[in-house]
């Protein structure tokens, strides 16, 4: 089981996102999940790793 520190959360961001403008604010930079699906699936086996069933 992997404990989620600050460390590991700002890496599991960087791995999973891209720094991209969201719609109608193109002067915004954010990391966003171009592929949500797969961010999610990620969650799911992590949660699982743990012990917990997907929060939906």
């Amino acid at each position: 089981m992997t404990k989620l520190t600050p460390k590991s959360a700002k890496k599991f961001i960087l791995d999973n996102t891209a720094l991209m403008a969201p719609p109608h604010v193109p002067e915004v930079l954010l990391h966003l999940a171009d592929e949500a699906h797969n961010l999610w699936l990620r969650t799911e086996e992590e949660l699982a790793e743990i012990g917990l069933p997907p929060p939906f």
